[in-house]
């Protein structure tokens, strides 16, 4: 397999030497790189295509997924913008860029604003709903945000942030005991994700007792 890696990625560099401004082979060669964890040899050709063409939308998402992967978030929500400037209904980076400005700043308005273009773009996608949720909670919209997160857990009813965000809503709504059920949850499917930490906390303070 390493020596058929091996010689498509000679061949896609012959084809880039021969015709440099076609496209294609950049784009493949990234995927390659990509399943080899060679997240900067992706990068590379994504820049490359840019370059080429500034005016295609999907290696500004590329790009701005991967510099998400790295955690590189600042990164990544300038390509989203960047992505959004050429089609501002590109419901993939709308949805990443609104959880961006829900998560790290303070646009909520925006965040919004890009969650709803998702939303009405990708109605069914439960990432798009688990944005949506997201955003509606740090505004203070608590019902909307169930409502959201409930719709999402219909589609994947094991996922443990949605669970977790679920439970910060009901806690908010003071729903104590389904908060306290949804947060248990989460952490029964996965005790160490990304929030773990914050669901062990809030659970501690709501299972006290007179909490």
């Amino acid at each position: 397999t390493e020596r058929k890696i091996n010689r498509a990625k000679t061949s896609l560099n012959k084809a880039i030497e021969l015709y440099p401004d076609y496209l294609a082979p950049y784009g493949t060669l990234a995927k390659i790189f990509l399943t080899e964890k060679n997240k900067k040899g992706a990068i590379r050709q994504y820049q490359t295509i840019i370059k080429k063409n500034p005016r295609l939308v999907s290696p500004y998402m590329m790009l701005g997924s991967i510099y998400d992967s790295m955690k590189q978030f600042d990164k990544a929500s300038v390509q989203y913008k960047k992505a959004l400037e050429i089609n501002p209904e590109f419901a993939p980076a709308a949805n990443n860029l609104a959880y961006y400005l829900a998560t790290k700043s303070d646009q909520l308005d925006e965040a919004l604003r890009l969650a709803r273009v998702a939303k009405e773009k990708l109605p069914e996608d439960p990432g798009v709903m688990d944005t949506l949720g997201l955003v509606y909670y740090k505004k203070g919209l608590y019902g909307n945000a169930i409502n959201e997160f409930l719709d999402c857990l219909k589609k994947i009813p094991d996922n443990p942030v949605v669970n977790y965000h679920l439970g910060l809503a009901y806690e908010k709504k003071e729903k104590k005991d389904l908060a306290v059920r949804a947060l248990k949850k989460a952490l029964k499917l996965n005790s160490d994700f990304e929030d773990a930490d914050n669901a062990r906390q809030l659970l501690a303070k709501l299972e006290k007792p007179n909490s």
